[in-house]
């Protein structure tokens, strides 16, 4: 089975994350920061949520029933497409409205509640952190429908595989976020390299976020 990171983060090219960046208001290399902090506090709260079988049920069903068979990439592209007042199309309940409404699951009694967490060490302010928790939700729940398909990941596994992987996020060294910066500097400019691929060519995904 893939590693939940190792999607996220292949789906994180160049173009996206100067695109995030600039809905942000940060540079890339705040944004990689803003992401590293962001990511551990939506699935550890999601792990929270799935540690009892109603909540894992309830998980389980939402990604099955809304987010499989959805390509990360275009979702990306059509969520930053609609957060900047662009004419993209997002997939479903993938743009500002359909991140919304899973943070309000998420994290329950509304995406305010949510917001409040995030850390603010880049320098974002609750509507910055609303808008940055909106954009990765959307793609945690469709990297865990691909996860789903085949039989891959089930309602039992759910919290286990969140609360690892909030843990391997939030404790990746300095040279993981390195490798996401140096993939949004391509000296080329043609937003081909993926962060997921940078990471690798340096080593494994697993050994830049401790994978035992």
């Amino acid at each position: 089975m893939a590693d939940l990171a190792d999607t996220l983060l292949s789906s994180l090219d160049a173009r996206s994350v100067q695109s995030m960046s600039r809905q942000l208001g940060l540079d890339p290399q705040q944004t990689a920061g803003a992401i590293q902090a962001a990511l551990p506090m939506l699935l550890g709260q999601m792990a929270k949520n799935a540690s009892q079988p109603d909540g894992a049920n309830a998980l389980l069903g939402a990604v099955q029933r809304d987010h499989t068979g959805i390509d990360i990439d275009g979702l990306l592209g059509g969520l930053l497409g609609s957060l900047g007042g662009g004419q993209a199309q997002p997939a479903r309940n993938s743009g500002l409205a359909g991140g919304m409404a899973i943070l309000g699951h998420v994290f329950g009694g509304g995406q305010g509640s949510g917001a409040a967490q995030v850390p603010k060490v880049q320098g974002l302010d609750s509507a910055g952190s609303t808008r940055l928790l909106a954009m990765l939700a959307p793609m945690v729940m469709a990297a865990l429908g691909k996860m789903t398909q085949g039989g891959q990941l089930n309602a039992g596994a759910l919290s286990g595989l969140l609360g690892g992987e909030s843990q391997r996020i939030a404790q990746a060294p300095p040279s993981a976020l390195d490798s996401m910066l140096g993939a949004v500097l391509d000296s080329d400019g043609d937003g081909k390299m993926d962060i997921g691929g940078v990471l690798k060519s340096a080593q494994t995904l697993g050994g830049l976020f401790g994978k035992r």
